[in-house]
């Protein structure tokens, strides 16, 4: 079964700010190494991992939702009754 299409740019909204923010995340760690040696952890550091931690929650909540959106509306569908209007006999 296709994916329907309003629910496509959602998914790659999520998976962008997924991806985005493992980036930062790997900028951040990078950037901490680098600054091993220092006696205190530089501020940016410290804002691009706090920027990237939320962007991952974020983005894994959007998937998340997107999913019991999905599965809600699926169930929906399968509780709709479909009502057939009566076949009329002709007398022949």
């Amino acid at each position: 079964m296709p994916i329907p299409k309003r629910y496509k740019p959602w998914i790659v909204l999520c998976t962008v700010v997924l991806v985005g923010s493992f980036f930062l995340l790997a900028v951040a760690v990078t950037l901490g190494m680098a600054a091993l040696g220092a006696s205190t952890t530089p501020l940016s550091v410290v804002v691009l991992g706090g920027i990237a931690v939320l962007g991952i929650l974020g983005g894994f909540t959007g998937l998340f939702a997107l999913l019991l959106f999905a599965g809600w509306h699926a169930w929906r569908e399968t509780r709709k009754v479909q009502i057939l209007p009566p076949e009329r006999v002709d007398p022949a």
